[in-house]
């Protein structure tokens, strides 16, 4: 099949891009020293290949050091009943904002990004690196490495797998699942149904509310806790040492669950011990 391409010269600050492609696949490749954006958009299907010419691919260029060089990138939605399927692919320099919309392509951004703002519906969302990250799903999955600012993640029956959080996080879903690997700041998270795990708290505040989900949350060691729990049903295990002997030391963490009648556990983690 034909393939569309682009490329353009960067100047100045890292580019702003913009996706829009509702089936197919969504991948943004963040490049060590690349000074140029790259587009490729194949179709996939035959609805895709009769409607490859009406695909938009509009750069503009900064007009100033100061103002980052814009990609948008936009397929058609419609042949007749049918959703054609394109697959995009941009390589630019690392440090990119990127808003990118889908319904079933699954995305995948790989590199160094800045602000992320992705909304998908059935499709997967994987991003390795971002500055700030706000993602809006229903059932697709969603993946993320590192949040180093904000970050907010919603989904519905989607499960959601964070990584490192370095910055105030909140993450809702209904039926969907969700992890964070470590945090540090103030990380929040309310389901329904699914259930909730913290891998290491360092830090900060973190609160979980669930109605029937399962949660649990590991405390690194020689972190002394602020506790505050409750369940009208579910069981309570806590598995943290005495901290007796830290003395009159403030709490490094306020640990608030919620459930109804799920159950809820608190460990000491692995990881490293709290200098």
């Amino acid at each position: 099949m034909p393939v569309r391409t682009h490329a353009a010269a960067v100047a100045g600050p890292p580019p702003t891009i913009e996706v829009r492609n509702p089936a197919g696949s969504v991948t943004v490749t963040a490049v060590e020293g690349a000074e140029q954006l790259e587009v490729w958009v194949e179709p996939l299907d035959a609805a895709a290949e009769e409607l490859l010419d009406r695909v938009e691919i509009d750069v503009r260029d900064a007009e100033s050091d100061a103002v980052p060089t814009r990609l948008r990138v936009a397929v058609p939605e419609r042949r007749l009943l049918r959703t054609p399927a394109f697959a995009v692919r941009v390589t630019t320099p690392p440090g990119a904002a990127a808003r990118i919309a889908v319904a079933s392509a699954d995305t995948e951004l790989t590199g160094r990004f800045g602000d992320l703002d992705l909304t998908g519906a059935s499709g997967d969302l994987d991003a390795e690196h971002g500055t700030g990250v706000q993602v809006r799903t229903a059932s697709g999955d969603t993946r993320i490495g590192t949040i180093d600012g904000r970050g907010s993640v919603s989904s519905a029956s989607g499960d959601v797998r964070i990584g490192q959080a370095h910055g105030d996080l909140q993450v809702r879903t209904a039926s969907g699942d969700a992890s964070v690997e470590q945090t540090a700041q103030h990380l929040t998270i309310s389901t329904a149904s699914g259930d909730a795990t913290v891998g290491a708290a360092t830090g900060g505040a973190v609160e979980i509310k669930t109605v029937s989900g399962d949660a649990s949350v590991g405390v690194v060691p020689g972190l002394r806790i602020w506790l505050n729990l409750s369940s009208v049903s579910g069981r309570m295990d806590s598995q943290l040492d005495d901290d007796a002997d830290a003395g009159d030391e403030p709490a490094g963490l306020s640990l608030t669950m919620r459930s109804v009648s799920g159950d809820m556990r608190i460990h000491r983690s692995a990881a490293a011990s709290v200098a």
